[in-house]
Parts: structure tokens; sequence; C-alpha cells
């Protein structure tokens, strides 16, 4: 990165690219300085902002950050795609004061109904795709927290989840091709076949990658005809190992509902008192929809395996609960805006032989360190499950005490879920704030190809520097 080239660097982009929008005011950047990291909301209290980025551009069309991208490798100048700034890991901080591209303009959409495809720009939040896609019938189930604020970009970059995995799967799942500008500003766009057998599968080198191998800027993921009926219920359980097995269970029997939440024994205890149910038990919300038959047996086979693990039914009322109440973050937010107050939400994951002690060994761990941990289970697999950890510190102290304990909490949290043979991320990413842990996970060896890739793709290190460690 040339610091010394940016202005002529952007003088060109003006020049040769009068449609961009480039914004340098102190307030825009200001504005698109920080994401949802739980240090950027501390940064902001603390004083002046320490890290902005030079410049935002706003081009129109992937032909544009093509051209951008040549611009920033021709003038050296570093540069960080920015979508829905929704982010919570530190992917978007311009250490250096990188100039960032804004693709929330690449808005593009068009639905393939014979293929069960649609593409959209990497511009457009989660809502609005889906949106478009109830208008015509159709669904592509991601339905994430961040779901107003997300864009189709972000979204790919950080491999996201939406709430009704269960059925519809992953981002990586769901991405059927992609659109990608390279670092030398090359586009890259996926063959679209159902199956090939050609190599490696190139869509799966950006999925994930965060923008360090380039800017995805359209994506085309798999649709379903909107669901004939949807329908929640809870069931209770004495305690967490008991709710897993039964979950375990029909998930290994190939029954997917599409919604699996399990609440522990300590973060199901407002909704045990709400509802009226038994103390100190933990509740399952589990959420169906498809055509109606399918639900229909869906339920039926699922209340068979929770039955076998001593689950109660307990009728629709707090599923409908949490479905209406769904995106909140509320709880969060007020801890981080809190004076030497600090919260997060760590999403791990581990096989199911590991799941119930990476989940305990967490709590335990973080307990010391907290106000209250609370802790959900939310996406479950064939072969495991993922736990959020999600804690709550006050340190009655100032901004930078809220900071340095959340560090030791982040900290704590992922050597935690390492050693009890969890992983470092399940799909929030992990930007800059869990870059360090990626070696104990990856090993020496993972991290080589890692670079190495990156290396050969961006040899100045120009795109996203320092995310994922690169």
């Amino acid at each position: 990165m040339k610091k010394e080239n940016v202005r002529p660097f952007l003088d060109e982009v003006m020049k040769t690219l009068p449609e961009v929008t480039v914004l340098e005011r102190m307030e825009d950047r200001l504005v698109y300085a920080h994401g949802c990291y739980p240090l950027e909301y501390k940064w902001l209290l603390q004083g002046p902002y320490p890290y902005l980025p030079s410049a935002i551009l706003m081009p129109n069309t992937t032909e544009e950050v093509s051209k951008l991208m040549e611009l920033s490798d021709a003038y050296e100048v570093g540069v960080i795609p920015y979508g829905g700034g929704s982010g919570i890991v530190g992917g978007s901080i311009a250490e250096n004061e990188e100039v960032m591209i804004d693709i929330k303009r690449l808005r593009s959409f068009e639905i393939n109904a014979i293929n069960g495809t649609a593409r959209g720009g990497a511009g457009l939040t989660g809502a609005e795709f889906e949106n478009l896609l109830n208008e015509a019938g159709f669904t592509c189930g991601q339905y994430p927290q961040s779901f107003q604020s997300a864009v189709l970009g972000g979204m790919v970059s950080t491999r996201a989840i939406g709430t009704f995995s269960t059925k519809y799967g992953k981002m990586d799942d769901m991405v059927h091709a992609l659109e990608v500008v390279l670092p030398n500003g090359h586009i890259y766009t996926s063959h679209t076949t159902p199956k090939a057998s050609t190599g490696p599968e190139m869509d799966q080198l950006f999925l994930g990658a965060e923008g360090v191998y380039g800017i995805v800027t359209a994506a085309e993921v798999k649709i379903y005809p909107v669901a004939e009926k949807r329908h929640f219920e809870a069931y209770t359980f004495a305690d967490t190992v008991s709710a897993l097995e039964a979950i375990r269970t029909f998930i290994q029997n190939n029954v997917h509902p599409a919604v699996i939440r399990l609440y522990d024994e300590v973060e199901a205890i407002p909704r045990i008192e709400k509802f009226n149910y038994e103390a100190g038990h933990v509740i399952l919300i589990v959420g169906y929809e498809g055509l109606a038959k399918q639900v229909d047996l869906e339920r039926e086979l699922v209340q068979q395996y929770c039955e076998e693990q001593g689950g109660v039914a307990k009728g629709e009322e707090a599923g409908i609960h949490w479905f209406h109440s769904r995106f909140s973050t509320k709880k969060m937010l007020d801890h981080d805006a809190m004076r030497g107050g600090t919260a997060d939400a760590i999403e791990v994951a581990a096989p199911w032989d590991c799941i119930g002690n990476v989940w305990r060994e967490m709590r335990k761990a973080l307990e010391p360190l907290c106000t209250d941990v609370d802790c959900h289970f939310s996406h479950v697999y064939h072969t495991g499950a993922s736990v959020y950890v999600i804690f709550h510190a006050e340190t009655g102290g100032d901004d930078v005490a809220g900071a340095e304990r959340y560090k030791q909490c982040l900290d704590t949290a992922i050597r935690t879920s390492l050693a009890n043979g969890g992983n470092v991320s399940h799909h929030h990413g992990s930007g800059k704030a869990k870059a360090a842990y990626l070696v104990d996970e990856h090993g020496e060896a993972g991290m080589e190809v890692m670079k190495a890739i990156k290396d050969a793709l961006d040899p100045k290190g120009l795109v996203n520097k320092g995310v994922l460690g690169l």
C-alpha cells in the first residue's frame, strides 16, 4: 500500500470513471470506518476513531469494479470491499487508510424458474433478495439475524448461515455460481452446471475468503417454491445433553425440519418463566416448512425422537414467539454501548462427540469474566452441531477496560473451543478479530496453502490485507 499514491489514484478514478461516486468527507469516511465488531464500538466511544479509510468508491457495475481493481493494482493502493457493514469480526478495518469499495449499487436480479436458481447482484440485502423472490413465488431460505442489512456479497464471503439452515443449508450449500473480480481486475464467472469433474470447485475458493482473493459482484443461488405450510412448536427436556441426543438422532435419520434452536439450562430461564414450563429444563424450538404432507410427517417423526429422550411437546406458543423476535440483538448492543461494557456471540462448531464438552467448557471458562453467559444451538448437521456462546460483561471501568475485557473473553472462548474439539468460527467469518487463531485450526500447512493462493492472486497484498491472517 503506497499512501502517497492515493490522491493520484482517486484523481484517475474521477477522470476515467465519472459514474463512480467518490466520497472523501470526514463524515462519510467515519460512517464507513466501522462495522459491528465489538471493539469498533469501543473505539467509537473512546474518542477520535483510529482507523479511517482514505475514501469510499461506489461503482455501479461489475465492469466498473474491474476497472477500479486494475487502477488499484497499477497505483498500488489498498482496497477493502464493503457491503452492509453488519460484520462482527473486524473484516473491514482500514488499518492502513485503504480505499473502500462499496458494492451496494450492484443490484441486478433475475430468476430461472426452470433451473430453480436466482441471480442477484452482490449489493442486494438478504431481505431485498428474499422479497423479490417471494413476489415471484419463491424463496432461498436464507434468514440470518443480519437479514435486513447483510448483502449477498458479504454473505457469500463469510459462508454465512440463516436460522432456517437445517432445511436450506448454508450459503456454501446454496450458491450455484459466482461472479468475482480478481485483484488484477479480471472477471471470474462460474460455468453453470449441476456437477462437474474438471478440477477443484473454483467457487469454493471465494466462499468464506472474506474478499482476500477478490470481490464477489454477483451470486446465483438455489431457490424453492414458497412453502405451502409453516409450523413452529417447542419441546422441553430435563437437560441439554438429552435434547442434543434427540436432535442428533433425528438428523442422522435424515429428518430435516427447517429450524432447530435449543436453549441450554441458563438461556432457557426467561422462556421457561414466560410460558410457565418446568423450572430447570431446556427448550427446543422446532420450525417446519414445505409441502403440507411433508411438514406433517416431519412433525410426527420429530415428536417420536424427542419423546424417546424425555422431550415433552409444548405446542406452538414458544415457537411463534421465537419467530417474531428472532432478529433482536438488543441485549448485546446495550452492553457494547455501555461504558466499560462489552458483548459478543462466539459461534463455533464441533462433531457430535465433542459438542457437549465444547458448550460446557466454554460456558465454564467465560462465566468468571462475564456478567452472564447465554448458550444455544441453532445449526445442526449429520456429523455435528454449532453452539452460540454469547457473553455479556460489565467491567465498571471505562471503554478501554471494556475493550480489554472483550479481548480476554474472545481469547478465552476460542482457545477453549479449540482445546475441546471445536473450531474458531462457524459462520461469522474470521476477519482480523480471529485471524491469529487460524493456524491452530488449519495448521502451518493449511496456512501455507492459503498464503500461496493469496500471493498468486494478489502478489502486492492490496485487497483486504490482514484478514484471515493473510
